[in-house]
């Protein structure tokens, strides 16, 4: 009866393993294809899928809603939200600073490939000459002046029989009047080589306005070079002013132009003076520059004291001019006021002012020296000094772009060929003036000075006799030879090493 219910109860196998003989492994049925179809409709089930528990569409909130029971998950992806948007959009004042960066940075890169490649100009305007290139009829190869005159007045031209030149007709007379160039634009004879420059300085005396130092500089960037040519002071020029000395030359110009209201009179007059050197001399100037002595002690400290030879003693006192020298012989270190009463320094020099220019020989070497020095080594508290320095004490037409290209230039231009020289001449029989030698100086200016490919012939140099009258005292000396001239030259390394010897009276 069991046996009958049992068999009943499972008839539809339902829970129900045949396992065959004695503890052997479940029995396996025959597979049922129709059951295997169902199976297979039945998708799978993912433990880890919770989308069952969210409405239709809502499944997309369950990052959220994950996030929301963990704070510190929920802060940390607020952050990145907030880092995505700040970087995909950008504020108007972003974009500006934006733009103002790649504006400097353009500027940046042009400025330094301006200031790399940057050339001073050659010519003036339209390549106009400054100097009348017409020969002066009857003048080739000539030796002395169409007049002469002796000391005793005998002639037909000139100053009057026993007048000082000073004093002659052309005394009152402006240095410009009657002695207008014309305008003269440079033909192929006349262009100008590339890469070298002129440069006029004056040192100034701003008591009295005197041209206490000119020098005319020229800067050879083709073979590197640097030419100083100093112009005594006591030079003879016969342009009329009081004491027919070039000093006093700049001088007459500045009050001319002081007294027609001009407010910067003293470039002006740098201009004008710069003029009569370029009519007179037949050269071509770039540049002017003006330097206030007064300044000149501040200048000479920024750099700090300059070594340098002393050829003899010096001792010296004008309580007029607040002028107190005391220097010994031999090497010595110079502050800005021992320096400035070196470069003054003239009352016992066997050659008067031409003492006074070869000691400046001596302390422009050791100058040029330590400032070359400060820029190769980048001492840049030094350098800052001496730039404010000069500011305030140098007055210049160049430009910025200039400055640059001539530092640069210094630097590679060593001190052998850093050329010094005086404007070859010597002092007149009197001891009053020195008179330039013509043939000498002419000889100079082509070697030095000329930036033009043709020769400067002697039929157009000095046309008017700007240095020299016609008295035998002064002719004496400007048509001398040129080996009898004083015609020394020498080189910046030279001068370092055996300095120059100057004759001393005691």
């Amino acid at each position: 009866m069991k046996n009958d219910d049992f068999e009943e109860k499972h008839a539809d196998g339902g829970g129900y393993q045949d396992y065959g003989p004695l503890g052997g492994s479940p029995k396996e049925e025959p597979a049922d294809p129709d059951k295997e179809s169902e199976a297979t409709d039945v998708p799978e089930t993912d433990e880890d899928d919770v989308s069952m528990y969210y409405p239709d569409g809502d499944g997309e909130h369950m990052d959220e809603d994950d996030g929301a029971s963990d704070p510190f998950r929920a802060d940390r992806e607020k952050k990145k939200e907030k880092i995505r948007k700040k970087n995909a959009r950008l504020t108007g004042s972003q974009i500006a600073l934006i733009a103002v960066i790649f504006v400097l940075y353009t500027a940046v890169i042009v400025t330094a490939s301006w200031i790399l490649f940057y050339k001073p100009h050659q010519t003036g305007n339209d390549g106009e000459l400054p100097f009348d290139t017409t020969p002066i009829a009857g003048n080739e190869g000539m030796s002395a002046p169409p007049i002469h005159r002796a000391e005793d007045g005998s002639g037909t031209a000139g100053p009057g029989a026993g007048e000082d030149p000073a004093s002659g007709p052309d005394a009152e007379k402006d240095p410009a009047e009657g002695k207008e160039e014309p305008v003269q634009t440079a033909t192929s004879e006349w262009k100008a080589i590339d890469g070298i420059y002129n440069v006029l300085v004056v040192g100034m005396d701003k008591q009295a306005n005197l041209a206490d130092v000119t020098m005319l500089v020229n800067i050879n960037t083709v073979d590197s070079s640097i030419t100083v040519m100093q112009i005594p002071r006591d030079t003879l020029i016969t342009t009329g002013v009081a004491t027919d000395k070039i000093n006093a030359q700049y001088a007459s110009l500045v009050g001319s132009w002081y007294h027609q209201g001009y407010d910067n009179c003293y470039m002006r007059a740098l201009s004008d003076y710069a003029r009569i050197l370029e009519q007179s001399l037949c050269v071509k100037i770039h540049y002017t520059v003006l330097v206030d002595l007064e300044g000149f002690p501040a200048i000479v400290n920024s750099v700090g004291p300059i070594r340098v030879f002393v050829p003899g003693p010096m001792f010296y006192e004008d309580p007029a001019q607040g002028l107190s020298i005391a220097i010994g012989e031999g090497w010595q270190e110079l502050d800005g006021y021992a320096a400035e009463g070196f470069v003054r320094f003239r009352s016992d020099y066997v050659q008067g002012d031409l003492g006074r220019v070869n000691a400046q020989k001596i302390f422009m070497t050791a100058l040029y020296q330590k400032v070359v020095s400060l820029l190769k080594n980048m001492d840049i508290g030094r350098i800052n000094d001496l730039a404010q320095v000069v500011k305030a004490n140098v007055t210049t037409d160049m430009s910025i772009s200039d400055l640059v290209f001539f530092a640069r230039s210094f630097l590679n231009i060593g001190m052998e060929n850093v050329t010094m020289m005086t404007i070859p001449g010597n002092m007149e029989d009197w001891n009053v003036h020195y008179v330039i030698n013509r043939a000498a100086t002419l000889q100079a200016v082509n070697e030095h000075f000329n930036i033009y490919e043709k020769t400067i012939d002697d039929n157009i140099f000095d046309r008017y006799w700007t240095f020299c009258y016609n008295y035998d005292r002064y002719l004496n000396v400007y048509y001398a030879p040129v080996t009898s001239a004083y015609t020394s030259e020498y080189t910046a390394d030279e001068v370092a090493e055996d300095s120059i010897a100057i004759p001393f009276i005691h």
